[in-house]
């Protein structure tokens, strides 16, 4: 296998300055977060308990930095700072500064769309969405985002304003909330935004905020009365595309930052449909949009409506520490725990029904006075140390410190009690006697949390309680499956069944989402009740879903262990257990759940492919791409294939896309001999990865480095195909998976200006590429690649295992060393070091998933591939939907010589060396497990001691 380069081969395994003088420094892991998060979150869970209100808002929390030895005698807890980035955490269930979210699983139910994260399962009951994914945040309207424990948001759903016009503003077919390209389904979002560490994320209705731990806000989506805090830059409309501050089309749809007046720090921040809110470090409140309150009840004149506002009057010294906006009004507790609530001046129909609505017409204020500057709620709140709030449409639901929930505005119907909307009162129902740390209020429906339940009521019309159907907890009228709510009821699903903690809460219009931790509780719902005595693995083992199966495995979240740290996968899934694999299938049962018809040829599947919405980002990266590429494929060939000319030329059907040193090349060879298939002049050309543009030379497409010479190395297969059409052709350019994450795009591509990734440039070149990848165990990859790139070194001795210790040593100090001195995404990005890096599967292998179907991916693991060879080989062909061999056929196949193999030319790695490499990267094979739902990306088989392979 090669590599990128010899110089980057150079910088990976080459002689380097002695790290000696920093090993103190080096010794400490920059980012421990299981333990110095959770105990962030039980110290303020703790506090609000007692009766206390905990740490005042401040700024994100400090990175806090531990040596090995402190965290679970080095073990999990210390290596989970490879992938989980300090100890920031994220601020869910509306903007409560005093409940933080250490990470776990989004939970979402409601109206089906991608606002859910999911399409598939029971939408009437809170089930896992996204599963693949860490979540520290999450917000909800009428589209929805996350923040994952890397800092990325996630945006899902709606992306346009249609049903919202008002104020003058016609519905938008591209507001731009969702602040990338791309569909409705859930993608990053990036742009600006790259490199940040973002800790909460917030939806308005049609407009989006991010805060990142540096105390930045971030505003994205339509701008119509300010709501973004700035100027939306060439995006008012087509035909005035000049800067704009508010107006019916102004909007953007990329984040932009939002500055608060004396650069002050924001640590929340809150949005509704025209107005958006943040605090500062100080607890201090400001408001920019469609509102007065900040401005002494008068509405800014529309221009001028985007700068945000101190909030004064009543307000005025107060620490705010938790906020909330809705659709006409917005809520503030303080310190204090008293609450004061104001009217936006936005009726909820932006002025477009006969009668308009006044302020505080449905009591959402839940007090009398001037509604349009902030008063205090008192009445049954009085004596109540509120520290948790929620707005909906035109009603507020708020917990106190001693779990009580009250509730004003709207109708009887949102209030989970009798009694006058227009003042607090206590909601009952199975509420009572239930210590309530969270709350969420949505367009017309209601919810609550404890620590271990979820709770809602209201209107089920779009299944937004979470009671699941038929449940005669409804008013279930004319047959119909689903009712009112009229008192808070416990929610269905896997968190009512126990073991799953719940870190937050929040409602949109027409949907909820919940972020929960997986303390050994079941993923498996079944009749709308938990199935009994399931594990994780099991779940994953029968669930029928792909996608739930793709990360039923273990929960995403950290749990403590006796003042230590586990994973989630730990406490479910018993790491020190290895995997039986004495069962007969064990090699071979994983392969199946991947394997799916192919229903297209790739004539017809370029020819229904949707360009993504950045192809005009994409584009630009590769030109010659585009200018050498077809309108369409002839439809008489399996293989993508055009008549240029009397010539046919080709391109790739199916890319092994790696990982080096892995098996790609042994796997190759072996398709080669299949009759069917025909091999590229180069079988790894590294053209994606390596070849820039502008072409700079012939690199490894002579002659001049392009995309035609690409094409052109597949001209002799070219040939074949065209007397079979059946037949097909791929390369193997083994780095190719490991060139994601903003690593490598036509060269490297970490300090370029470019949010375009390897992934996605293939998907929009070649989306009906069948891609495969192999897998095997990060220590032993790294120790082939130690001695499988020293090809550059001419008059050196052979290393052995001693000098494969220091230098592993030596790199995992570099490496702690890259990760206190930048973060973990830069270090990943820049492979530093190299070789250690391309282990960390899980690092690179969301650009694959979020940019290709899953049905166009197939993960092999060469341990197994090992073992059953033939086996995979079918799978394999079944995957690239080729016919099985003959039996002539197959001894061709499978006499083949191995290639590649070096297990016989060097001394076994040292025992010590393995255990350290094994801790190192457990917490990365955790991930992948997690993403992938297979306990064998674990490597818990019974260790073999091998030679590098």
């Amino acid at each position: 296998m090669r590599g990128h380069s010899r110089r980057h081969h150079q910088q990976a395994q080459g002689p380097r300055p002695s790290l000696l003088a920093h090993l103190p420094q080096a010794l400490v892991i920059a980012a421990i977060f299981s333990i110095v998060i959770y105990a962030g979150w039980a110290y303020q869970t703790l506090s609000i308990r007692s009766g206390h209100p905990g740490p005042a808002p401040s700024t994100a929390p400090s990175v806090r930095l531990l040596k090995p030895e402190q965290a679970n005698g080095g073990g999990v807890a210390a290596a989970a700072a490879g992938f989980a980035v300090g100890s920031r955490v994220g601020r869910s269930s509306g903007a409560q500064l005093t409940r933080p979210s250490p990470g776990g699983t989004l939970f979402s139910w409601g109206l089906k769309e991608w606002r859910l994260g999911r399409l598939a399962g029971d939408d009437s009951i809170p089930e896992p969405a996204l599963r693949h994914l860490t979540v520290i945040s999450a917000a909800a309207s009428r589209h929805s985002a996350v923040v994952t424990n890397d800092g990325v948001v996630w945006t899902m759903g709606s992306n346009d304003s249609r049903g919202g016009g008002g104020h003058g503003s016609p519905p938008l077919a591209a507001s731009g909330q969702l602040g990338r390209g791309g569909s409705k389904e859930p993608g990053p979002v990036e742009g600006p935004l790259v490199g940040k560490f973002v800790v909460q994320v917030v939806t308005g209705r049609y407009h989006t905020l991010a805060l990142t731990d540096q105390g930045e806000l971030y505003s994205w989506g339509l701008n119509d009365w300010g709501q973004l805090g700035r100027a939306a830059a060439g995006a008012q409309s087509e035909a005035d595309p000049s800067p704009c501050t508010a107006g019916a089309s102004c909007h953007s749809g990329t984040p932009g930052l939002v500055s608060l007046p004396g650069g002050a720090r924001v640590v929340g921040a809150a949005a509704g449909r025209y107005v958006s809110m943040a605090v500062d470090e100080s607890g201090r409140l400001y408001t920019w949009g469609h509102d007065g309150c900040s401005n002494g009840g008068k509405l800014p004149e529309r221009d001028q409506a985007h700068k945000p506002r101190l909030v004064g009057g009543q307000l005025a010294g107060k620490r705010v520490v938790a906020f909330d906006a809705g659709y006409v009004f917005w809520l503030a507790a303080t310190a204090e725990g008293e609450v004061y609530t104001c009217n936006s001046q936005d009726d909820g129909y932006a002025g477009t029904l006969p009668k308009k609505h006044q302020p505080n017409e449905a009591g959402e204020l839940g007090r009398d006075g001037d509604p349009l500057v902030p008063g205090r709620v008192a009445g049954a709140l009085t004596g109540q140390k509120v520290e948790v709030v929620a707005a909906g449409r035109e009603h507020a639901v708020v917990a106190t410190a001693d779990g009580k929930v009250f509730t004003w505005g709207g109708r009887e119907l949102l209030l989970g009690r009798t009694g006058s909307a227009r003042e607090p009162g206590q909601a009952l129902g199975e509420l009572q006697g239930v210590n309530i740390r969270f709350v969420s209020a949505g367009e017309y429906h209601s919810g609550a949390a404890s620590e271990t339940t979820l709770y809602g009521w209201g209107s089920n019309d779009y299944l937004c309680t979470g009671v699941g159907k038929n449940n005669p907890v409804q008013k279930l009228e004319g047959g119909n499956d689903r009712g009112d709510v009229m008192l808070p009821a416990k929610s269905l699903g896997p968190i009512s069944g126990g073991g799953w903690q719940v870190q937050a809460l929040v409602a949109g219009f027409q949907h909820a989402l919940a972020i929960a931790a997986n303390k050994g509780g079941s993923w498996e719902t079944q009749q709308g009740t938990l199935k009994e005595g399931k594990t994780a693995a099991a779940a994953a083992a029968t669930t029928t879903d792909a996608a739930a199966a793709a990360s039923a495995a273990a929960g995403a979240a950290t749990a403590t262990n006796g003042g230590g740290a586990a994973t989630a996968a730990e406490s479910s899934a018993k790491p020190q257990q290895y995997t039986d694999t004495s069962a007969p299938d064990y090699h071979t049962r994983y392969l199946a759940p991947q394997l799916h018809p192919i229903e297209l040829n790739a004539s017809e599947y370029a020819k229904r492919y949707r360009r993504s919405d950045r192809f005009n980002l994409i584009e630009p990266e590769s030109p010659d791409i585009w200018r050498v590429l077809p309108p369409s494929y002839d439809p008489r060939f399996k293989n993508p294939c055009w008549m240029a000319g009397e010539r046919l030329r080709c391109v790739p059907y199916f890319h092994i896309l790696g990982v080096s040193k892995c098996g790609t090349t042994d796997l190759y060879h072996r398709l080669s001999k299949h009759p069917q298939l025909f091999e590229s002049r180069n079988k790894g050309p590294h053209w994606w990865d390596e070849c820039p543009h502008p072409p700079k030379g012939a690199c490894t497409a002579p002659p001049n480095g392009d995309f035609d010479g690409y094409v052109d190395l597949f001209a002799d297969a070219a040939e074949r195909i065209l007397k079979t059409p059946d037949g097909v052709t791929g390369e193997a350019s083994s780095n190719t998976f490991t060139s994601a994450a903003g690593v490598f795009l036509r060269g490297p591509s970490m300090d370029r200006n470019t949010t375009v990734t390897i992934a996605e440039l293939m998907r929009e070149a070649s989306p009906f590429l069948r891609n495969i990848v192999i897998f095997r165990n990060p220590v032993d990859r790294y120790y082939s690649a130690f001695y499988y790139y020293r090809w550059w070194v001419k008059d050196e001795p052979t290393p052995g295992p001693e000098d494969f210790h220091k230098a592993a040593v030596q790199d995992i100090a570099e490496w702690r060393s890259c990760v206190e001195k930048n973060d973990h995404r830069w270090c990943v990005r820049h492979y530093h070091p190299q070789q250690l890096v391309k282990g960390m599967y899980s690092e690179f292998i969301m650009d694959w998933l979020a940019n290709w179907p899953r049905d166009q991916l197939l993960f092999l693991r060469n341990e197994d591939y090992s073992k059953k060879p033939r086996e995979h080989m079918e799978a394999v062909l079944n995957f690239l939907g080729m016919r099985q061999p003959t039996d002539p056929e197959w001894q061709t196949i499978m006499g083949m010589e191995t290639r590649n193999k070096n297990s016989d030319k060097y001394k076994k790695m040292l025992p010590e060396t393995r255990a350290m490499l094994e801790e190192f990267y457990q917490p990365y094979n955790e991930r992948l497990s997690h993403i992938l739902g297979e306990e064998r990306w674990l490597w818990r088989d019974p260790p073999k001691t091998p030679a590098a392979a």
